[in-house]
């Protein structure tokens, strides 16, 4: 937010006068390249401390994605996701040329989608992760929560703090109420009757793994439950 205040006011000084918020922002993007809606956040320091891995999402290069903000999207920018503390960091060029990296301000975000995974501000207290993946979403929703571990070490080769491997949850939303899966077991405790059998039929057919359960799988599977619940 001081990033954003700073350069409107920096802009509303040059023009000496008083403008709307929209002129004032269109007058920003011609004179430096800048949208003030993309570049509001406040400024991303690394952690300096000495770790053994890293607090990113799948690695830690920048990927690229559209995001998403007060209904306006922006292609192309990148990104990275630090899933210790849930944030997602744009590295852009200023005015100057320089690379510039902020952290983006999470309740600004309406999405952020990369190939095809798409990202969410979470809105289920339920939920601890700040964003989820979208698996699916209709009468039954599902979600995935990813994040990673930073633990203290105090034996063997590495003493010290590391950060573990990536690491998701998975959610189901019914009816208004989040319920949390990690097996077959758990999955089927959220259904009940004639369509709990059914899903644990479909379950067998298809030989599912939960634990190396992939992106289109699970789509798959919760597209079925959606079909017979309906």
């Amino acid at each position: 937010m001081f990033i954003y205040c700073f350069l409107l006011f920096t802009v509303l000084s040059g023009k000496g006068q008083v403008v709307s918020i929209d002129s004032l922002r269109n007058s920003f993007d011609q004179s430096y390249g800048l949208d003030v809606l993309l570049i509001n956040g406040k400024k991303y320091f690394p952690n300096n401390n000495p770790t053994t891995g890293h607090p990113f999402w799948r690695n830690p290069d920048s990927f690229t994605g559209d995001i998403s903000i007060a209904g306006k999207t922006f292609k192309d920018q990148l990104l990275k996701f630090e899933l210790n503390k849930q944030e997602f960091i744009l590295l852009y060029n200023n005015f100057n040329g320089q690379q510039g990296q902020i952290i983006l301000n999470h309740a600004s975000i309406d999405s952020i989608k990369t190939g095809t995974f798409l990202f969410i501000p979470n809105k289920w207290p339920d939920i601890k992760q700040q964003f989820v993946q979208v698996i699916f979403q209709g009468k039954i929703s599902c979600y995935i929560g990813w994040y990673k571990e930073l633990q203290f070490n105090s034996t063997g080769a590495h003493v010290g703090y590391q950060y573990f491997n990536d690491d998701r949850k998975f959610y189901i939303i019914m009816n208004g109420t989040v319920f949390q899966f990690h097996n077959k077991s758990t999955f089927l405790g959220i259904f009940k009757g004639k369509e709990k059998d059914l899903i644990r039929k479909y379950l067998s057919s298809n030989r599912f793994r939960f634990k190396k359960m992939d992106q289109n799988d699970l789509t798959k599977l919760i597209t079925y439950c959606e079909e017979i619940l309906t």
